[in-house]
């Protein structure tokens, strides 16, 4: 490992976390996971955005599969699946599936 130097700390891309996830009462169980998921799921809303992928009502989504977050958490499959259903439980995702092996419209919810 070596020391940054003048501009280089600048060159790193960093995910978001909402301050509130750590510092809420009603957040203090919810699992970092979760919460480093929600971040990520956050970061993809500017895609969606790009993309225009907004329903009917003009609401945002993502796309997220189970196999992209197993990847990008370096997780299995079944907790990648209790992830999502621990932000569903706790308000911060609502799922609209899709059905015919469309992925799920995941809907990332402010709090």
């Amino acid at each position: 490992m070596n020391y940054f130097y003048g501009s280089e700390a600048e060159r790193f891309v960093f995910y978001r976390i909402p301050k509130g996830l750590i510092t809420e009462k009603r957040f203090e169980c919810l699992k970092c996971e979760a919460k480093l998921l929600y971040g990520l799921m956050l970061d993809r809303m500017a895609l969606s955005i790009k993309n225009n992928w907004l329903d009917g009502q003009n609401r945002a989504f993502i796309y997220y599969t189970i196999e992209s977050i197993t990847e990008d958490l370096h997780c299995g499959h079944g907790k990648a699946g209790k992830l999502l259903a621990e932000l569903e439980a706790y308000g911060l995702l609502q799922r609209k599936r899709q059905g015919q092996g469309r992925p799920d419209r995941l809907y990332v919810l402010k709090f």
